[in-house]
């Protein structure tokens, strides 16, 4: 099990209150608060960054072409999904797997982020953490499209639809199962396990540090808004079809698995006193 001590409201969750925003507004930068009330832009790798634009802008494309009665022209959008939600983890997996710690001095602070007087001096790169929690919020993104745009789908695309919202599940799966082989451990010294105890702020030095342990607390609420909607449309909607309540119900089924894996593995974080 990862350690439960970790530092809360992490750069991520930045991020995420963007992010987790549905695909359409996905273009929105990810932004983090730095000393002073400054507003720092995480910069994420282009093996990241370019295939997280590739599947918002193929998604929003099939999305288009369900929305104006061209459902069979939607398959060929949904295989780009796919294929370049693939390539985003991918990408993030690269970075955490060659992306060697941080000097024990600057374990909080991402390289190039350290600000002088008024504010950050340089780009904010995006530690693997922030670049793996990005991927996970797209496929948080996807996850919750499809579920919504499986209400009512035509025959014509339905087969695109649930093939894509199923890889979109396992890929995530598979994104955890990567993370926990492959994250390193969380601090276990009595200096930083003291910090980590406390609510990650940014100081005087610039942002907050991200790690594994401080952004999987947030995935949880990403799962849980899909579960609420595929729960809100199995209830109150009229066109879903026999087919469609079924893909839901397999959706909602792997998505509380999910759940239970990453709270077994990253508990939630306790309300500060």
């Amino acid at each position: 099990m990862r350690s439960p001590i970790r530092a809360a409201v992490p750069v991520a969750v930045a991020i995420g209150l963007v992010a987790a925003a549905p695909a359409a507004d996905a273009k929105a930068p990810p932004q983090a608060q730095a000393s002073g009330g400054d507003v720092v832009e995480l910069t994420y790798p282009s093996i990241v960054r370019i295939p997280v634009g590739r599947t918002e802008r193929a998604l929003k494309r099939a999305t288009r072409k369900i929305e104006n009665d061209k459902p069979e022209a939607a398959a060929r959008p949904l295989k780009v999904v796919r294929r370049q939600l693939a390539a985003a983890w991918r990408g993030a997996k690269y970075k955490i797997r060659t992306t060697p710690p941080p000097p024990a001095d600057d374990a909080r602070v991402p390289p190039r982020a350290r600000p002088s007087g008024d504010g950050p001096t340089g780009p904010t790169y995006a530690s693997p953490a922030d670049t793996g929690f990005r991927v996970l919020t797209l496929q948080h993104d996807v996850a919750a499209q499809l579920t919504q745009l499986i209400d009512g789908a035509p025959d014509a695309s339905f087969d695109a639809l649930s093939t894509t919202l199923s890889f979109t599940l396992d890929n995530r799966d598979q994104a955890i199962q990567d993370i926990l082989s492959l994250a390193p451990p969380a601090p276990s010294d009595d200096e930083d396990a003291d910090e980590a105890s406390v609510p990650a702020r940014a100081s005087g030095d610039g942002p907050v540090v991200t790690t594994f342990d401080t952004v999987m607390p947030n995935v949880p609420p990403q799962l849980d808004d899909e579960l609420e909607a595929i729960d809100g449309t199995k209830s109150d909607s009229t066109d879903l079809s026999v087919a469609g309540r079924s893909a839901l119900d397999a959706a909602e089924a792997q998505i509380g698995k999910t759940k239970t894996v990453v709270n077994s593995h990253w508990p939630p974080i306790p309300p500060e006193d």
